[in-house]
């Protein structure tokens, strides 16, 4: 369980830290639009994953089930 929640750590700060290549000599604007939303979104989803992975077991079994209750 210790690997695995290692390997998500690791999975997290990647999305978290990566960065799209942009070419703006190459690339249209609507490229270079898609290309930044796409960088933003995996940021975002890898900020929550490490805010996730950060929780004690006693408030992530508290958040699920709160989850379960709405």
């Amino acid at each position: 369980m210790k690997e695995l929640k290692q390997r998500l750590l690791y999975f997290a700060k990647t999305l978290k830290e990566h960065t799209e290549y942009i070419d703006s000599y190459s690339m249209g604007h609507l490229e270079i639009s898609a290309a930044k939303t796409k960088e933003s979104t995996m940021n975002e989803i890898g900020e929550y994953l490490l805010e996730i992975l950060e929780l004690d077991d006693k408030t992530f079994k508290n958040w699920l089930a709160q989850e379960e209750d709405e």
